[in-house]
């Protein structure tokens, strides 16, 4: 017996403008039957929401990406995956490993990561928290051959179906073998180093029984060629279904297996003309393109570190690594006298680590002159590299941090309960749900950030050494400091541990012309644990050259408080028509300040929070949003058409270790402000005969106060637009083509200067010659933009041609793929 229970869907978002929504409809009854098969309208919303209704029926802002659709895109990170989903507001620049600030309906990130964010797979969560130090949330979760579709929820009820997402939940559901089937693809790279093999396969093993094994491996230089192998990566992904007497309940097994090593990229310097804060006319920097090159090197692909136990040790440049164990159950219980249990559960082990090569362009002459561990710099030269000893001369030079992060443990329990049961009232159904959420989540790390010094360029960047005017040699293979790049705050060692439980309500009532629900979570978050900051500064010798040193023995804290608090929404639906449905929204949610408000002066010699540690254990955000969902047909094909206008704000203080956010470039500051955004989010498809186009746009008027100012500000790092669009053609049964395009306006960093609106320009073309074999080609920037999608910083605007840094989208990228279907 077949137990497909879900419908695979193929999203539909684009810009109204651009779709021509308001075209009559012309369909005969059968095509309108066909249609309806293939509207994603009609697919069922599982994630942070009422089960069981349509998206059409969803008084939520839900949409649902298919495999496909991602494929066809080619990301070049996971988070560029989210530029899919409107609301989500994101550059995806930095490269394979994550590490990527994502933003969501114009609330920005005022430190780093996802704080409002939750990436989820199979509907628990991979990490509590989304902006963990050193630990984003998109290090964890890659989309591979498992995946059947990645589904987001924003706003509303993402707070109070689950923890700690107030802005948005974005979850990978894992194909679970409902249909027979699967594929082996391979992928290289053209004109450069990467290789990669896709695969699943998945069906019934009996009449009551599903299975789906997934993953992929992967190994190469990358498009930016780092000179050695920056990915290395294998994850495997599984699952068995086995359903039970009823055909409807059902207990299902889950587990992963990873292992991945990919890059972080770090930005690049750019020239452009400046004038008035207003940034243009920008292009790549002489010898060092950051489209096709990065800051990783063969003459840095290794460093020493002092460890936490005092030693010296030498480390691979590997970038973002993550190892992951995890195993799971679910189980869908539904007894004879209506109460349906859903519970879902997953243990995982898992660590890794960040290590990557940060990037600071400054001039060469603000170093020498400048006093470097009690000697005045007189003269630089190549440390290591084919030009080892000479004078350094240019006029630039990278005076950032090597990086690197033990992430010891960022292992997790989580377990979700839920009982819920329906009561009929003359036809109309009012349902009653009730759950418990329960997850442990471990964060353990030694940060270790090396004052260093290494040539500006993108073609293997050698690093530098420093000299005296006698001659001294003040720095070794570059190093001027062991763990002290940004002071004692930063070279940290700590082991905490946090146990959010929320036992929550949800009330939904459904009539033939509507639906109204409400729901509410109570948080309760323990924390415990320990952390050190970086002690007294020592010597360490390399070679007779003495380098200051810094470890994590200095002042400690020792947490042990707890924080409670609650998040609601109350939503409703009016079903205009079968096509057609009006809802509307409010919320406010809560999401606690977790590892963030270590080594920051909140914690008490007791473990209890101090004043200032209360007032920013919790950030809310208010929310508010109205919305249409329309469908119908047009020329023999369909179309759907969702807009939703907005309104939210919050409140955030929180530490933040990067000097890029802090103010005069120190690392290591409180960041507190107010933020607030009005706007609206855009989704649509359009599908006419074997042509389909679909896309999405958000639309955000961002603002901020800082703390202490009256006045309102643009925020930064928030564009007031930004879309994607996809497209594909069947030219013939054989040939498949396609193009997508994604982009933004105008934005600001946070020092109020301006970088111009972009976009880049993606494509396919797929030739199948039988019914099982497909080769493709994909084209990634094909007008090799240099798109640094708002993000950058001033490094100089006083010579003719000024100079700033950013990380920019990779440049134009080939790949090839041969794919067998069985």
């Amino acid at each position: 017996m077949s137990h497909s229970n879900l419908n695979k869907s193929k999203i539909s978002l684009a810009i109204a403008a651009t779709l021509g929504l308001s075209m009559p409809a012309i369909a005969q009854d059968q095509a309108e039957e066909n249609n309806k098969k293939n509207d994603s309208f009609e697919t069922i919303v599982v994630t942070g929401s009422p089960g069981g209704r349509t998206q059409i029926e969803s008084a939520v802002a839900v949409t649902s990406v298919d495999a496909e659709m991602i494929k066809d895109f080619q990301p070049s990170s996971e988070a560029e995956v989210f530029r899919m989903i409107p609301g989500i507001q994101v550059a995806g620049t930095s490269g394979p490993g994550g590490n990527s600030n994502i933003a969501v309906r114009g609330l920005p990130v005022a430190t780093g990561g996802s704080p409002f964010v939750q990436i989820q797979e199979d509907g628990l969560p991979t990490v509590l928290f989304g902006d963990i130090q050193f630990g984003n949330n998109d290090y964890w979760t890659r989309f591979d051959a498992s995946v059947d579709r990645v589904e987001g929820v924003r706003g509303g009820t993402a707070g109070t179906f689950t923890s700690q997402a107030p802005g948005a939940i974005i979850n990978y559901i894992s194909n679970y073998g409902e249909i027979e089937g699967g594929f082996v693809k391979l992928t290289t790279g053209l004109g450069y180093d990467e290789n990669r093999v896709d695969f699943r396969y998945g069906g019934p093993a009996g009449n009551t029984v599903n299975f789906h094994l997934g993953g992929y491996m992967k190994s190469g230089k990358g498009p930016l060629d780092a000179g050695y192998n920056v990915s290395e990566s294998f994850q495997l992904k599984g699952n068995l279904t086995k359903f039970l007497a009823d055909d409807v309940s059902y207990i299902r097994f889950l587990f992963k297996v990873a292992d991945t090593q990919e890059p972080n990229y770090t930005g690049a310097p750019a020239l452009a003309s400046y004038s008035g804060n207003k940034i243009d006319n920008v292009k790549p920097f002489p010898g060092f393109d950051g489209r096709t090159q990065s800051n990783y090197s063969i003459h840095n692909q290794e460093f020493l570190i002092v460890n936490r136990q005092g030693d010296l040790e030498r480390v691979k440049m590997s970038g973002i690594t993550t190892q992951a164990l995890s195993l799971g159950n679910e189980l869908h219980f539904e007894f004879a006298d209506g109460i349906v249990l859903d519970n879902k559960l997953r243990w995982t082990d898992m660590s890794g680590g960040f290590t990557a090569p940060f990037l600071n362009a400054t001039p060469t002459s603000g170093v020498i002159g400048s006093e470097v561990n009690g000697a005045t710099v007189a003269e630089i030269r190549y440390a290591n590299g084919p030009q080892a000893g000479d004078v350094y001369n240019k006029e630039f030079l990278n005076n950032n941090t090597n990086v690197r992060t033990n992430i010891r443990d960022i292992g997790s329990f989580v377990n979700d309960l839920t009982l819920s049961k329906e009561f009929d009232f003359a036809g109309d159904i009012f349902t009653v749900r009730a759950g418990y959420f329960f997850m442990n989540q471990d964060i353990a790390m030694d940060w270790h950030t090396n004052r260093t010094f290494s040539e500006l360029s993108g073609d293997d960047p050698a690093m530098l050494d420093l000299f005296d005017d006698a001659g001294n040699q003040l720095t070794a293979n570059g190093i001027a400091g062991f763990n002290d790049n940004w002071g004692s705050c930063c070279a940290r060692d700590y082991d905490l541990s946090y146990t959010n439980t929320a036992p929550y309500v949800s009330l939904d009532y459904d009539t033939e012309l509507m639906t109204l629900d409400a729901s509410i979570r109570r948080e309760t978050v323990d924390a415990s644990g320990w952390t050190y900051a970086g002690g007294a500064s020592f010597m360490t010798d390399i070679d007779g050259i003495s380098i200051p040193t810094m470890i994590g023995n200095g002042s400690s804290e020792k947490l042990n408080y707890s924080v409670s608090y609650e998040s609601w929404t109350v939503g409703g639906l009016y079903k205009l028509n079968e096509n057609n449905s009006l809802f509307a929204r409010t919320s406010r949610g809560g999401r606690f300040n977790g590892d963030r408000q270590t080594v920051s002066g909140k914690i008490e010699a007791d473990g209890s929070l101090n004043q200032v540690g209360q007032t920013a254990a919790v950030d809310f955000v208010n929310q508010s949003e109205i919305g249409i969902k329309h469908r119908g047909d047009v020329l023999g094909g369909y179309y759907t058409f969702e807009l939703t206008l907005l309104q939210g704000d919050f409140k955030q203080s929180t530490f933040e270790l990067s000097a890029t956010r802090c103010p005069g470039g120190a690392g290591g500051c409180v960041i507190d402000a107010k933020y607030e955004s009005t706007g609206a989010e855009v989704l649509g498809s359009l599908r006419v005969g074997d042509f389909s186009l679909v896309g999405n746009a958000t639309f955000t008027d961002a603002q901020k106060q800082a703390a202490g100012s009256t006045d309102w500000v643009r925020a930064d790092g928030i564009p007031d637009l930004i879309y994607t669009v996809s497209s594909s053609y069947d030219v013939t049964e054989q040939v498949r083509v396609g193009l997508n395009v994604t982009g933004q306006s105008d934005s600001i960093d946070g020092a109020g200067n301006e970088y111009p609106a972009s976009m880049t320009f993606g494509g396919h073309i797929a030739y199948s010659p039988t019914e099982n074999l497909e080769f493709t080609i994909q084209g990634y920037n094909l007008t090799d933009e240099f798109d640094l999608r708002g993000n950058g910083g001033l490094v100089q605007s006083s010579s003719s041609q000024t100079v700033i840094s950013g990380a920019p989208a990779i440049g134009r990228t080939m790949k090839a793929s041969v794919s067998v279907k069985f």
